[in-house]
């Protein structure tokens, strides 16, 4: 058996053994190519109404103190986005205690509830196979043996894709879509060829990146490789009770922070149960996918004055790298036009799994009829 035929059918075999595992997550991929969009859009459509008697949003202090009133075990979290009626959205760690209303700090249900929910089934559904949005540890392991599979396919049929001979017409034919096909065979033969070689790389990258999601292997072995060594920062001190100086407001130090980054999406910092020597806000200026838009702002409470600012450069090596893969899976980390390429990858792969999964019959039934001869 010739290396070429040892690879078709290998390519052939693990394809229909994934196939429909294969299809479930490229669909589901589809499902979730604008998921951020489609959750931030059913927020907003349900943020507090803006009354001309009442557009003043309430100071961060005074989010602060209502923010302390909810019990927590951990410091508490105020994030918000810059939207005139955006609610603040009161944490602690992933847990959110509460939304409130930013003109009069009342609490509201949470903002495009039924749709984040919704995704997140989708998003449970794509990566753990389950229908309840849990965590499973069987579904988690089909989906990373379907993905080791996938990589390999995508391998073999960049391999199988090179024609027989190197000639200028072989390659235009498998490059080129033709509108006239002899039959429906030819036709899946060369939409499998054509869309599977231009839409390799991309499938790749998003196949690759997807083991750091079903495995943890691969986080490990990065963690060898590259330096984890982190930048040291200063640390806030909780102030003397008796001190010369008052400590400025939180809207203050927020109001600079924000006239030096104008340019920001989402605002959050952590609430303590004492006055600090600094106050940290964490900003980012993407679309919340884009890790090298991020950055956190230190402020000196009692002068105001910047005292550090950490960003994307600052982080290890090893938490860069990790941020970019988690991010170039969805495509986020290249904004919408990243996550629309890595959309029209998967609707391509739900198609290469139709066309491959036709050739396979059609060859199945051929060989069945020349037995029965």
């Amino acid at each position: 058996m010739s290396i070429r035929k040892f690879f078709f059918w290998f390519h052939l075999i693990i394809g229909c053994s994934a196939a429909l595992f294969i299809f479930l997550m490229s669909f589901t991929g589809v499902a979730l190519t604008y998921e951020r969009q489609v959750i931030q859009s059913a927020q907003k459509a349900d943020f507090p109404e803006i009354h001309t008697d009442n557009a003043n949003r309430l100071s961060l202090d005074k989010v602060a103190f209502i923010a302390k009133s909810y019990p927590a075990e951990k410091a508490v979290t105020i994030s918000f986005s810059n939207e005139p009626n955006a609610p603040f959205v009161i944490k602690e760690g992933r847990k959110t205690l509460a939304y409130l209303n930013p003109f009069n700090g009342a609490e509201l249900t949470e903002p495009g509830q039924g749709t984040r929910e919704f995704m997140g089934k989708v998003r449970a559904f794509h990566r753990w196979l389950t229908l309840d949005g849990k965590f499973s540890e069987t579904g988690r392991w089909v989906n990373g043996i379907s993905n080791i599979i996938f990589f390999l396919l995508a391998l073999t049929g960049l391999y199988l894709w090179l024609p027989a001979k190197f000639k200028r017409r072989a390659f235009k034919q498998k490059l080129i879509l033709t509108k006239k096909h002899p039959n429906k065979q030819a036709r899946n033969y060369q939409w499998h060829n054509t869309f599977g070689f231009y839409m390799a790389p991309v499938l790749i990258v998003v196949i690759f990146t997807a083991f750091f999601f079903s495995f943890k292997w691969p986080g490990k072995t990065l963690e060898t490789l590259v330096s984890t060594d982190t930048k040291s920062f200063p640390k806030a001190i909780t102030l003397p009770s008796k001190i010369s100086l008052q400590p400025i407001s939180t809207q203050e130090l927020f109001l600079a922070a924000s006239k030096a980054n104008p340019n920001w999406n989402t605002f959050s910092f952590s609430v303590a149960a004492k006055a600090q020597s600094l106050q940290i806000f964490d900003l980012d200026m993407g679309n919340g996918g884009e890790p090298q838009k991020k950055k956190s702002v230190y402020l000196d409470t009692l002068s105001g004055e910047l005292v550090a600012e950490k960003t994307f450069d600052d982080y290890s090596t090893y938490r860069k790298i990790r941020n970019y893969i988690r991010f170039l899976h969805t495509g986020e980390v290249y904004g919408l036009i990243g996550q629309t390429i890595a959309g029209v990858a998967s609707l391509l792969a739900c198609l290469l799994v139709y066309t491959g999964i036709m050739m396979s019959l059609r060859r199945w039934k051929n060989s069945r009829a020349k037995a029965t001869v």
